[in-house]
C-alpha cells in the first residue's frame, strides 16, 4: 500500500461510522487515492490477498453505505476532483471528489445548470449519482441516476472499463446503443466495481425562474397537489416537506405536537421559464392546484429571513446537521405516486408511534412515473434508547412502504433482510451471479447488498 500511495493510515477511528443508527466497523487502513491509477491497483493487491475495499467520499449519506467492512481498507477518493465539460453537449466528466458546489460554478461558466438534493455543498455528486439520488429537476428529468451517460471504473481485479458511448468513441455521449453496462454500477454501492469518472447530463439555464412555497393542512392535500401537478408537465420539481422542517429552520428544538391550525406540508415548486409570459402562465396553472395562495420564495425570505438556506441549493441544513448528538438517519423509497397520500399518512402516524417528529420528504419524478417518499430522523446518538428506537421505526418504516408497493433507495443495511425476503428469486440469483463474475473473491464492499463475504485483514 505504501508503494502505491505512499502513506498509509492506520488512524481509522473516523471512518468506522457515520451519522446513522447502524453500527460501526472498525477498518484496518485508510488511503487516499490522488490519481485514478491508484485505484486500480490498489483493488489488484486487495484481491490477490482477499482483502475488503470500502470507497468512500465525504461518508455523509444516512443509509450507512460508507460504513466499511471490518478489517479492510478504506478507499478514500476525496482528492479526485476533476472537471471536464463539454458544453456543446451539456454533459460534465467528473470525478469522485466533485462537490455540488464545485460543479455548480464550474457549469454556470457555460450558461450550465444541474438540480440539487438537500445535501450539504461539499458532498459528492458522483456518489449522488450513483445511488440513484434525486434533484430539483427531478421531476422534469428524473432521478441522478437516469442523468449518467457512462463511467470509467476499476473492477475488482484492477481492469479499468469504460461503459457507455465513450466506449467507443471516447466522447460520453449517451448510454447505448452499446449494451447498457453502465447499470453495472448505478444501485450497486461499490460493491462492483469503483468509478473513478462518471458523465453527467447538465442543462440549459433558463433565463427566468420561479421558486415558491404552497402551505397544505394535510399530507393529503399536499399529495393531490403534487400528482395533479405532475401531470402537467410544466414544473421542474414540486417537493413537499413535513412541518418540523419550518419549526427546525427557524431553530426550535423540542417540537411537542403539531398546532393543528398550522400547515401539515409545504409543498416547494421550483421552475423556469424561456420568457416573462411562460413564466406567468406556469405561475398561473400552479395557483389552479393550489389549496392556497403560493407564496414567493422572495418574498418569504424577506419575511422571515431564518428560511435563506432554502433559496439557494446546495446548501447546508444546519437544523438537520447541528444538534445534540448529531445523529441523522432516514428511509427513503421509489413507489407510485397514487398511493403517496397513503403512504404519508402511514408514515405520519407510525413516526407518532415511536416518538418521532414525522419530517417526510416528498416529490413526483420523471414526469410523475413515479414518487419518492421519505422519512427523516434527527436524534441523539449517545442515547442508546433514542438510537434503539430510531433503528425499529426505520425497519417498521420500511416494511410499511414496502407494503404499499415503495422500494428502498440508498437503501441501508437494516432493511436487507426485508428486501430479500421479497425480491423475485431471478432477480436475486442474477444480482448474485454478476457479483460472482466481477467480483469472485467478494472484496469490493462486501457487506453491500451482502452479496459477497471477504474475509477479514489478519
Amino acid at each position: 500500500l505504501e508503494e502505491i500511495f505512499g502513506h498509509v493510515s492506520t488512524d481509522v477511528d473516523a471512518y468506522c461510522g457515520d451519522r446513522t443508527e447502524n453500527r460501526p466497523r472498525r477498518p484496518a487502513f485508510v488511503v487516499e487515492a490522488e490519481h485514478p491509477e491508484q485505484v486500480g491497483s490498489l483493488l489488484a493487491l486487495a484481491s490477490e490477498q482477499g482483502v475488503p475495499v470500502t470507497p468512500r467520499v465525504t461518508g455523509e449519506n444516512v443509509g450507512g453505505l460508507a460504513i466499511p467492512a471490518e478489517g479492510g481498507i478504506v478507499l478514500d477518493l476525496q482528492r479526485l476532483k476533476a472537471i471536464e465539460i463539454d458544453a456543446e453537449h451539456m454533459v460534465a466528466w467528473i470525478e469522485p471528489g466533485v462537490s455540488w458546489a464545485d460543479l455548480k460554478e464550474a457549469a454556470a461558466r457555460h450558461d450550465l445548470v444541474l438540480g440539487y438534493p438537500l445535501a450539504p455543498p461539499d458532498a459528492s455528486v458522483l456518489a449522488c449519482a450513483l445511488m440513484d439520488g434525486l434533484s430539483t429537476m427531478s421531476l422534469s428529468h428524473g432521478s441522478l441516476g437516469d442523468w449518467i451517460q457512462g463511467v470509467v471504473a476499476y473492477l475488482a481485479d484492477g481492469t479499468r472499463v469504460v461503459t457507455g458511448s465513450a466506449a467507443l468513441s471516447g466522447r460520453p455521449l449517451s448510454r447505448g446503443p452499446l449494451p447498457d453496462l453502465t447499470g453495472m454500477f448505478v444501485n450497486w454501492y461499490g460493491s462492483t466495481g469503483v468509478v473513478v469518472r462518471l458523465a453527467l447530463s447538465l442543462w440549459p439555464k433558463r433565463l427566468y425562474r420561479y421558486r415558491g412555497v404552497i402551505p397544505c393542512d394535510t399530507a393529503e392535500k399536499a399529495a393531490d397537489v403534487m400528482q395533479r401537478g405532475a401531470s402537467l408537465g410544466l414544473f421542474d420539481d414540486l417537493a413537499c416537506l413535513g412541518w418540523p422542517a419550518a419549526k427546525w429552520a427557524f431553530g426550535l428544538g423540542e417540537l411537542g405536537a403539531r398546532d393543528p391550525a398550522e400547515p401539515e406540508a409545504y409543498v416547494i415548486a421550483d421552475f423556469g421559464a424561456i420568457t416573462r409570459e411562460d413564466l406567468d402562465f406556469r405561475i398561473r396553472r400552479l395557483r389552479r392546484i393550489s389549496p392556497a395562495e403560493p407564496i414567493s420564495a422572495k418574498l418569504l425570505i424577506r419575511l422571515a429571513p431564518d428560511l435563506a438556506p432554502f433559496a439557494e441549493l446546495p446548501t447546508r441544513l444546519d437544523f438537520l446537521m447541528d444538534h445534540p448528538g448529531g445523529g441523522l438517519s432516514w428511509v427513503g423509497t421509489y413507489g407510485p405516486l397514487d398511493r403517496l397520500a397513503e403512504g404519508a399518512r402511514a408514515g405520519i402516524e407510525l413516526m407518532a408511534r415511536h416518538g418521532l417528529p414525522p419530517l417526510m420528504v416528498a416529490r413526483p419524478m420523471r414526469g410523475g412515473h413515479f414518487a419518492v417518499l421519505r422519512f427523516i430522523e434527527r436524534f441523539d446518538r449517545r442515547d442508546e434508547a433514542e438510537t434503539a428506537r430510531v433503528r425499529e421505526a426505520n425497519i417498521e418504516l420500511g416494511r410499511t412502504l414496502m407494503d404499499l408497493g415503495y422500494v428502498p433507495y440508498k437503501c441501508p443495511e437494516i432493511l436487507y433482510d426485508e428486501v430479500f425476503e421479497r425480491l423475485d428469486p431471478g432477480f436475486v440469483h442474477l444480482m448474485r451471479t454478476l457479483k460472482r463474475a466481477v467480483d469472485p473473491k467478494g472484496i469490493l464492499n462486501p457487506d453491500r447488498w451482502r452479496l459477497g463475504e471477504a474475509p477479514p485483514l489478519s
